[in-house]
């Protein structure tokens, strides 16, 4: 429905024409007995075969013509893409079964058509759906499932009549599960009998508003909703294990909607349901509703801590605030009677990009991230936006208008194009509305006071309350008189140079640009990675060299570099990530950088002039305003103190003041040669032992691994033998390339630092198909230690065998074995300390599994696009980070053979003293991070408690930065002087 002139000018049709023309009922309608009812029986029970039937009775004129549609336009889809291509069978027939013979529209297909006989006043249609997989296109809507667990939108099983709008339209459903099945959804339940549930009867606005989830194994948890209406969390998975959700994580989502209550003033429903799916097979999927909201994530995603951020944070908080904004309030040209109605959409900015703000505040203010992670969030979305030069043509509300052909993005040059941008763009223009408000009224009023004013309003109200742009403008200048419509539209209906980033100065923040680290977000795991070089040179380069995106306007792209390109060589250097970053270090002093690209069969030279070095944005804090960011995400309803999630500096503090000595594990010297084949099959592995289980990398306070993993390690006087046994009911790989990134498979990963100073260390990794990538680093990522990727094992021997069959999806494996010989020559050349060992002496070494979500498309398996991989290790980090070297475990190499005596293991005496020693290492790099120094005393360091009986340190500055020191006498033995420097560098004296 288009307005009239320009389209935010229409005339302030707003509240009481609108209702009278549409008669959006929320309210359950109750059924009166001159109103025709429909009735929608749905039988799920071949769900697990990807069908669903449904019969439907439609009142309808005895003799005249009877036009049925498919739902088409879905609300939260802004899009026609209801279910219609899905139809697998449709006949409509009399009461005593005679077929009506229909046909479809010429030109609208979602329209039905058939001549009703005269006598007859109900029609019988039976209907079968195809339920095929979720789709990025809006998957929400869709009906789909398993044997185990299934998600039910009647939109997608349902023809309603032509004639009556969505609200006067009663709906008698009712629903068919399979056998053992319990169901959630906000529809009320009347009855059951003979396996058939019924609902009470509602409108068809209401019933499409309400989707069901069922299954085998469904849990239902009240939530502490405070003095605000009650609040249930539905979870529903394969595997009962996933839907166990800590009693913190249960606190969380209740105080998302405590902290809901505060923001907005009032509720529009009288039970909130929160229903969610928790299937690696279902997916991911999210829909706002009025009383309840779909939501689907992984498996694990909600019992996993690490994997409870980003978008698996942000869905239920922000389907969840869709209940005010989208559908309480919805704007106008939104607010259809019908579902074959077109909608116009390019308000969504306020529909979409008001929730996506308020979404991500709830988060932070519920706990469920901490507001350090939601800065380095917020800094990777400015960042990811700046680049969308689509919006020099294409302004953000045509993104919404075009919403339907931007969902899916573009593989080529989608920055020109842009994509919805207004969820993320629309969510900063609200930002920096709220950072308005603060600022014109010194902290008085906020965003808060414009959410009570434009989304609060009556409790449960009957009808939906549409809005113009005119309404938005006038609430806002109620709030605090600003020329609000002029801002609003140069924002968003007007094409821009750049991205507005003055809001940022508002927040109490700076943007800078340095040297430093890219912004990450939280709960991925730590690897090498080259620099990230678009604010640079323009590039992202992949793969060892492809171009995957070139910058416009930027220096590579005006010098013709394109995507799919290839870089072989730079600054007269093989390229590697390291070699791209030492070159743009190098470019200060250069003024160029020097480029060879593979063309073919040829090489051409390419020089770039630039002279800028590494840039990388941050987002800085400026102490000459006041943090308004800081104050915006502070909670609002005090009834219930959450604790944020720990951030990762916070997280790294905690792990080097753990109290627990890394795990420990003797090497019996094996009798004779080991033949390595995989297999472990050796009495030598039979008779050694195997090491604890393998845990999460962040230790005992996240879920136990899926799978178990195991390790052994022997060792004579030419190699350190090491084997590992991985469960795994689907044995699969891909990479064959020597040196390929092998943790992009599932993988076993060996780190082993010979004299456990944290420095010049050794990494292994294999995957399933015996292919290796070896590494040095001189020193940890953190304190800036390159990989150097060609370093090589030779005389290594490796092999794995395969307890099932390899990369077959039809069958469920055993497991698959590792068996590993590091020749001592190699490990001898950094090792510095003999190798191999004396009887007795102690090595530094962990193992890491990297075990990725899969999926099996075209009967090859594949990596989950955009899910996190596990990873599982044998002594715990303490965070997602395998590259901190003192966590690591302690080899015990002794003379014994296996199956003989057993020998103790000897715990390092050293250890408390070497852990508090990293507690100073760890807080000097805080101190350092807020002021620019390292500090030259002990005081101004946030130190936690020392462990139990370890003296006081002795901290000098030194040119480089600084030496904490502790001299300490282990018991029965002779003093000892350890000690650590900025690069994380631990050794004892003399």
């Amino acid at each position: 429905m288009s307005l009239i002139e320009h389209p935010y000018h229409g005339g302030g049709r707003r509240a009481a024409g609108w209702l009278a023309a549409l008669g959006l009922v929320l309210a359950t309608a109750a059924t009166r007995a001159d109103e025709p009812t429909m009735t929608a029986e749905i039988d799920l029970r071949d769900l697990p075969k990807r069908i669903v039937r449904a019969t439907i009775d439609v009142p309808c004129k005895p003799g005249a013509e009877l036009a049925l549609w498919h739902p088409k336009w879905i609300p939260g889809t802004h899009a026609p893409c209801g279910a219609n291509e899905d139809v697998a069978g449709l006949r409509i027939a009399t009461p005593d079964g005679a077929a009506v013979p229909w046909r479809r529209d010429d030109l609208e297909l979602y329209r039905i058509v058939c001549q009703v006989p005269e006598g007859v006043s109900r029609v019988r249609v039976s209907l079968d759906t195809i339920c095929n997989e979720a789709t990025v296109e809006a998957s929400g809507h869709l009906t789909f499932g398993n044997a185990k667990v299934g998600v039910v939108n009647w939109s997608t099983c349902i023809l309603y009549p032509e004639g009556p709008t969505a609200a006067e339209t009663i709906v008698a459903s009712s629903i068919r599960l399979p056998a053992g099945w319990k169901y959630a959804t906000a529809l009320k339940t009347k009855g059951s009998e003979d396996g058939l549930i019924r609902f009470e009867p509602v409108s068809l606005v209401d019933l499409i508003d309400s989707p069901l989830i069922g299954g085998e194994h469904l849990k239902s948890t009240k939530l502490d909703t405070g003095p605000y209406p009650p609040a249930t969390f539905h979870v529903a998975s394969e595997n009962p294990e996933a839907m166990e959700l800590s009693p913190e994580t249960i606190a969380r989502y209740s105080r998302v909607v405590r902290e809901a209550g505060a923001m907005f003033g009032s509720f529009h429903y009288d039970d909130f349901q929160f229903l969610t799916t928790l299937s690696d097979d279902l997916g991911y999927l999210g829909l706002e509703h009025l009383s309840s909201s779909i939501n689907g994530v992984r498996e694990r995603d909600l019992i996993d801590d690490a994997r409870r951020v980003g978008w698996v944070a942000n869905l239920l908080p922000h389907e969840y605030a869709h209940s005010w904004c989208g559908k309480y309030r919805r704007p106008a040209a939104m607010a259809t009677d019908s579902f074959h109605q077109p909608m116009a959409t390019r308000l969504l900015w306020v529909y979409e990009g008001l929730t996506q703000y308020l979404g991500e505040v709830l988060m932070v203010r519920a706990g469920l991230v901490s507001p350090d992670d939601y800065r380095k969030t917020l800094t990777q979305t400015i960042e990811n936006l700046m680049f969308q030069s689509g919006r020099s043509w294409r302004p953000l509300d045509d993104t919404a208008v075009a919403s339907t052909f931007l969902r899916s993005p573009s593989p080529n040059w989608n920055a020109l194009r842009r994509s919805q941008d207004y969820y993320q763009e629309g969510g900063l223009l609200w930002m920096e509305i709220d950072a308005l408000i603060r600022e014109k009224t010194a902290g008085a009023k906020s965003l808060d006071d414009f959410c009570k004013a434009f989304l609060g309003g009556p409790t449960k109200p009957e009808k939906v309350d549409p809005y113009t742009f005119e309404d938005v403008v006038a609430c806002l200048d109620g709030v605090v008189e600003h020329d609000w419509k002029t801002l609003l539209l140069d924002r968003v209906s007007k094409p821009l140079d750049a991205l507005p980033i003055d809001f940022v100065a508002k927040l109490g923040y700076r943007i800078e640009y340095g040297a430093g680290p890219p912004a990450t977000s939280p709960g991925r795991r730590a690897a090498p990675a080259g620099p990230f070089a678009k604010h640079s040179l323009g590039l992202v380069v992949v793969n060892g060299g492809e171009i995957a995106e070139v910058v416009i306007g930027s220096i590579a792209d005006k010098a013709g570099l394109a995507k799919g390109d290839k870089i072989v060589g730079i600054n007269d250097r093989l390229f590697s990530a390291e070699a791209l970053r030492d070159a743009l270090t190098a470019s200060v002093e250069r003024g160029k950088v020097d480029l060879l690209l593979a063309d073919g069969d040829r090489l051409k030279p390419l020089s770039l002039a630039y002279r800028d070095g590494v840039k990388n944005l941050a987002l800085v804090r400026d102490e000459s305003r006041p943090d308004v960011l800081g104050e915006i995400l502070k909670p609002r309803d005090k009834s219930a103190e959450v604790k944020p999630e720990a951030a990762p500096a916070e997280a790294a503090k905690a792990a080097a003041s753990g109290a627990e000595h890394p795990r420990g594990y003797v090497a019996y010297r094996a009798p004779r040669p080991i033949v390595v084949d995989g297999k472990l099959d050796d009495e030598a592995w039979t008779a050694a032992p195997w090491t604890d289980a393998f845990v999460d990398i962040e230790g005992d306070r996240k879920p136990r691994p899926r799978f178990e993993t195991r390790a052994k390690m022997l060792w004579d006087d030419e190699f350190f033998y090491v084997a590992a046994r991985l469960e795994e009911p689907h044995v699969w790989g891909t990479l064959t390339e020597h040196d390929a990134v092998i943790f992009q498979d599932d993988d076993f990963e060996v780190f082993i630092d010979p004299d456990g100073d944290n420095h010049e260390y050794y990494e292994f990794e294999i995957n399933a198909l015996n292919t290796g990538w070896d590494l040095f680093l001189p020193k940890p990522y953190r304190d800036g230690g390159p990989a150097d990727n060609s370093w090589e094992i030779p005389g290594l021997r490796k092999g794995v065998a395969i307890q099932g069959t390899l990369n077959a999806p039809g069958d469920v494996d055993e497991s698959w074995t590792v068996e590993l010989a590091f020749p001592w020559k190699v490990l001898a050349e950094r090792a510095n300390r003999p190798a191999p060992p004396a009887d007795g002496d102690q090595w530094r070494v962990n193992f890491s599994r990297v075990e990725w979500l899969h999926e099996v498309v075209d009967g090859r398996y594949r990596k989950v696009p955009k899910t996190p991989e596990d990873n599982w290790v044998w002594s715990p980090q303490g965070v997602v980070d395998m590259h901190r070297p003192e966590t690591w475990g302690y080899v015990q190499f002794s003379k014994a053979e296996p199956g003989g005596e057993p020998v103790a293991f000897r715990p390092d005496p050293a250890e408390p003293v070497r852990r508090r020693l990293m507690q100073v290492y760890h807080a000097q790099g805080a101190y350092r991070r807020n002021n620019g120094r390292y500090a030259d005393r002990l005081d101004p360091l946030d130190l936690p408690a020392a462990p139990a009986g370890v003296p006081d340190v002795a901290l000098a500055g030194t040119p480089e930065g600084y030496e904490a020191a502790i001299t300490f006498t282990p018991e029965g033995g002779a003093p000892q002087t350890w000690t650590v420097r900025q690069d994380s560098r631990i050794a004892r004296r003399p």
